[in-house]
């Protein structure tokens, strides 16, 4: 934590009388480094103020930054995710060329009827792990490690993860599967469009030759690779999402349903592993296939994307509520 102007001053003036680095350090709660960082700035230049910087501009406010204050004082065992998420900060920046892409997406397709998105198969990945717990990380001063606020007394370690590859379309869920270990990419995405996506959307009715296709602007789904297989499948009528647009993403809110059932850590005195993992995920997609309750999320969901379009119109291209 970088010391106020008042402990840097404070700095010096201990120095003045006599007090060792460490001395200062524990008396203003901050390291020795930084005390010694402050002492050599101040006798080379005399100025304890911060030095001009270049580079990006702040992304929040002073009162926003008041309010993080606040929400991680109030439990510093809070995530940094929590907090964004809490107090509404944070969405991936959108630059000029972002907003103009998905301003012209929502106006290209705004006017297509309910019944198109209902001829639309939505694809995404997504990793799930054993816990739902990281190491937990403390937001505290420096001198104050063990204060009873700042001690977690239930620490998990042996995460682990798996990444799934699924899809839904208005009629409900459709197939969930591993992605396998190692790093995703193109080729293993072709694999599971041809092994696993193909054979299974071609069981269902609505879908006996041509349909659409939305996925997201990933880097592994704009492989060459990727691309070429489409070609050699024209009855594919691919919609990929203009870049930074998870509000277009209903798949999004699939996901959050699934997440949210299977949240819990596996239980105490099992020993997680990949396929533990794997089946976790795949219990609260199996329990939504074939049911009502499945069907109308992903209707509902489908039937919103028109919504969706025109409040990204309405927006201007920029961020909308969901």
């Amino acid at each position: 934590m970088k010391p106020s102007e008042i402990h840097r001053g404070s700095i010096i003036s201990l120095h003045r009388v006599g007090r060792t680095n460490a001395q200062r350090a524990r008396q203003l709660h901050i390291c020795k480094q930084t005390v010694s960082r402050w002492l050599q700035r101040h006798k080379d230049t005399r100025n304890l103020t911060d030095k001009p910087r270049t580079g990006r501009p702040p992304c929040t406010t002073s009162e926003q930054d008041q309010q993080i204050r606040i929400a991680v004082e109030k439990n510093p065992l809070t995530t940094s995710l929590r907090v964004i998420e809490h107090q509404n900060l944070w969405k991936p920046h959108l630059t000029e060329a972002n907003i103009e892409k998905r301003l012209e997406y929502a106006l290209e397709f705004c006017e297509k009827p309910a019944i198109f998105w209902e001829n639309v198969v939505f694809l995404d990945e997504k990793t799930f792990y054993s816990t739902n717990r990281k190491a937990t990380k403390v937001w505290r001063k420096n001198g104050t490690r063990y204060d009873g606020q700042h001690v977690v007394s239930d620490g998990r370690s042996g995460r682990i993860g798996a990444a799934l590859f699924g899809w839904v379309y208005a009629s409900g869920v459709g197939e969930l599967t591993d992605i396998g270990r190692g790093r995703f990419t193109g080729v293993k995405y072709v694999k599971l469009l041809e092994d696993v996506f193909l054979p299974s959307v071609r069981l269902l009715n609505p879908y006996p030759s041509q349909f659409f296709l939305l996925q997201d602007n990933s880097p592994i789904h704009n492989a060459e690779v990727v691309k070429n297989w489409f070609k050699a499948h024209p009855e594919i009528n691919v919609l990929p999402l203009p870049p930074r647009s998870p509000d277009l993403n209903q798949f999004e809110h699939v996901w959050a349903a699934m997440e949210k059932q299977a949240s819990d850590p596996l239980p105490l005195g099992s020993l997680p592993n990949r396929n533990a993992v794997i089946q976790k995920a795949l219990a609260p997609w199996e329990h939504q296939r074939g049911r009502d309750a499945g069907q109308a999320l992903c209707l509902k969901l489908t039937e919103l994307m028109p919504r969706r379009l025109n409040s990204v119109i309405e927006a201007g291209g920029a961020y909308t509520k969901y």
